[in-house]
C-alpha cells in the first residue's frame, strides 16, 4: 500500500512541476505478459492497470484516471488503439470489458429465465479485436483505481464538459507514454459513455489537433436525450419508443402469432408518422379515428385499446414494463426487458427495481479476479461503480428550454474531419436507449450515409450479454476499424 502511495505522489509531483508534453509516467498498479489465439493465430501483448493525473485547471492535477491495456507486441507505432469506457455517470469500465472486448470474457446465461450463478466462468475471448487494434479501457475520475483529491473542482469533474475533458487528458497521456501519438485512434463509449465520446472529439482537438481521431462509436447511444424527457406533452417521444414496445409485445407473445421482433419493430417505425399526426391532433382527433388509432396500437404493442383510450393514446416506458405482463403479475426489465421479475402486489404504475442488474453485476465481479491475473494488488479496491454526490451536469440546466446539442457538435467536428465516422449500435429490447432514438437521431442529422453505420441487435442495453448479438457487435466493430484504419 505504502509503495502505491508513493507511486502516486510521485506522478502527482512530477505533474506539477515536469510541462505536459513530458509527463509520461504512469503510476502502475500492476502488469503482466500474456497470449491469446485468434483466428488460429498466436497473439502476444502486455496486460497493463495504471493510473495517470488529470486536472481541472492547468498545472493544477486535483484527480486521477485510470486505464487496463492490452498492448500487443512488436507493432509500429501507427497501429490502432481502441479507447473504451462505460457510462453512469460513475461506471468504470468493467462491463464492456468482462462482456465484450477484453482478452478474456465472462460467460453469462443465455436464457433470460435461467438462474444465475454467485459468479460467471471466465474464458479466453477469440473474438477479441487485439489482433487488428490495442485495446485501452478508461476508467473516469472516482472510478476503479483513480480518486478525485479533497478539495478538488467537483463541478468540473460532475459534468459532460469536465468529464469528458479528464478523459481527454488521459488518452493524451497514455498516447505520449507509449509512444503512440500517431496512431489512428477510435472512441467507444456505452450509455451516458456515448455523450462522453462525442464531447470527447472537441476536447481533444482543443488539446491536441494533431491526433488522429478516425471513429467514434456509441452504444445504447444518448445523445439526442429524447429518452429521459418522454414527458405527457413530448409526442415524438411516444412514436420514438414504440418500435421497440412492438418488437417486446412479439417477443414476450403478446402480439398475435406468429410474429418477428425485427419485423414488428419495422411495422411500428412505419407506423409512426400516422401515431405523431394523432398525437399531435390531440383532443381535435375524431373519435371514430382515435379507436382506429388505440386498435393498431393494441395490435403492435399487447396493451389494451382501452388503455390507450383512457390515456390518450400514449403509454410510457416505465408504464409498458408494468402493464404488458400485468396478468402473469411480471414486470420487464428496464436494460433488458426479455428479462422480468414478480410484481409486488402494491406495485404502482412505476416501479424501480430492473430484472437486468444481477446479469451486469456478474461482470463487476469477473474484472477483479482480471485485475488479480494482471498482476494488482489488492484488486478489491477497484470501485466499479462509483457514487458521486450532488448534480451531474448536462450542460443546459433544468428547464423546459433545454437543448442537449450533443449530436450538433459532434456533427460540426464531423464536418471539420473529413476521416471521422460514426458508429451508432442499439438492443432491439432495450427500454433505456431505444432503436427508434438512434433511427430518430439519424432522421435529423445533416450527416451523409457513407459517415455512419447504425446497427441494431436481437438483445438489451448490455447487448453483449447475448451470445449472438456479441459475436454480431465485435464483427461490425471490426469492420468499422478496418475501414477506418486504411
Amino acid at each position: 500500500m505504502r509503495a502505491r502511495a508513493a507511486r502516486w505522489l510521485a506522478v502527482c509531483l512530477m505533474a506539477m512541476v515536469v510541462p505536459a508534453a513530458a509527463q509520461e509516467a504512469p503510476g502502475i498498479e500492476g502488469r503482466s505478459e500474456q497470449h491469446l489465439t485468434i483466428g488460429g493465430k498466436r497473439v502476444a501483448y502486455r496486460a497493463e492497470a495504471g493510473l495517470f493525473p488529470v486536472a481541472s485547471k492547468p498545472g493544477r492535477p486535483d484527480a486521477t484516471a485510470g486505464y487496463i491495456a492490452y498492448v500487443r507486441h512488436g507493432v509500429d507505432a501507427r497501429r490502432p488503439v481502441l479507447f473504451i469506457f462505460n457510462g453512469g455517470p460513475g461506471a468504470a469500465s468493467a462491463y464492456l470489458q468482462m462482456g465484450a472486448l477484453g482478452p478474456v470474457r465472462a460467460q453469462v446465461p443465455q436464457v433470460p429465465a435461467a438462474p444465475l450463478p454467485a459468479a460467471a466462468p471466465v474464458v479466453a475471448n477469440d473474438q477479441s479485436l487485439l489482433d487488428i487494434a490495442d485495446l485501452v479501457f478508461l476508467d473516469p475520475p472516482g472510478t476503479g483505481f483513480s480518486s478525485i483529491a479533497t478539495g478538488a473542482d467537483r463541478n468540473f469533474y460532475q459534468s459532460v464538459q469536465g468529464d469528458a475533458d479528464a478523459a481527454a487528458q488521459l488518452v493524451r497521456a497514455w498516447l505520449a507514454a507509449n509512444g503512440r501519438t500517431g496512431s489512428p485512434l477510435f472512441i467507444l463509449g456505452e450509455s451516458y459513455g456515448t455523450i462522453r465520446a462525442a464531447a470527447m472529439v472537441d476536447a481533444l482537438r482543443a488539446q491536441d489537433p494533431a491526433l488522429a481521431v478516425r471513429g467514434v462509436l456509441l452504444f445504447g447511444q444518448a445523445l439526442n436525450m429524447i429518452e429521459t424527457s418522454q414527458r405527457p406533452d413530448n409526442v415524438v417521444t411516444y412514436p420514438v419508443a414504440l418500435p421497440t414496445l412492438a418488437a417486446l409485445a412479439c417477443y414476450h407473445r403478446k402480439r398475435p402469432m406468429p410474429c418477428d421482433p425485427a419485423a414488428s419493430a419495422a411495422e411500428a417505425t412505419e407506423y409512426g408518422p400516422t401515431y405523431l399526426a394523432a398525437l399531435y391532433r390531440a383532443r381535435a382527433l375524431p373519435d371514430g379515428e382515435r379507436r382506429r388509432v388505440a386498435e393498431k396500437l393494441e395490435n403492435l404493442t399487447g396493451i389494451p385499446g382501452a388503455f390507450y383510450l383512457a390515456n390518450d393514446l400514449r403509454i410510457s416506458k416505465e408504464r409498458f414494463r408494468v402493464e404488458l405482463l400485468r396478468q402473469e403479475g411480471r414486470v420487464l426489465g428496464r436494460y433488458d426487458a426479455r428479462y422480468t421479475a414478480p410484481r409486488a402486489a402494491d406495485a404502482g404504475p412505476v416501479v424501480g427495481s430492473d430484472a437486468f442488474s444481477a446479469v451486469s453485476d456478474l461482470y463487476g465481479k469477473a474484472v477483479i479476479d482480471q485485475l488479480r491475473r494482471i498482476g494488482v494488488e489488492a484488486p478489491e479496491r477497484y470501485k466499479v461503480i462509483a457514487r458521486f454526490s450532488g448534480d451531474w451536469a448536462y450542460g443546459a440546466g433544468d428547464s423546459p428550454f433545454n437543448d442537449w446539442p450533443f449530436m450538433a457538435k459532434l456533427e460540426a467536428a464531423m464536418a471539420a474531419e473529413p476521416k471521422l465516422r460514426l458508429f451508432v449500435g442499439s438492443g432491439m429490447y432495450d427500454l433505456t436507449t431505444t432503436i427508434g432514438a438512434a433511427d430518430y437521431l439519424f432522421a435529423q442529422s445533416t450527416l451523409a450515409p457513407d459517415r455512419f453505420v447504425n446497427h441494431r441487435y436481437p438483445a438489451g442495453h448490455v447487448a453483449y450479454s447475448d451470445d449472438t448479438s456479441w459475436r454480431s457487435f465485435v464483427g461490425d466493430i471490426r469492420a468499422f476499424v478496418l475501414e477506418g484504419s486504411k
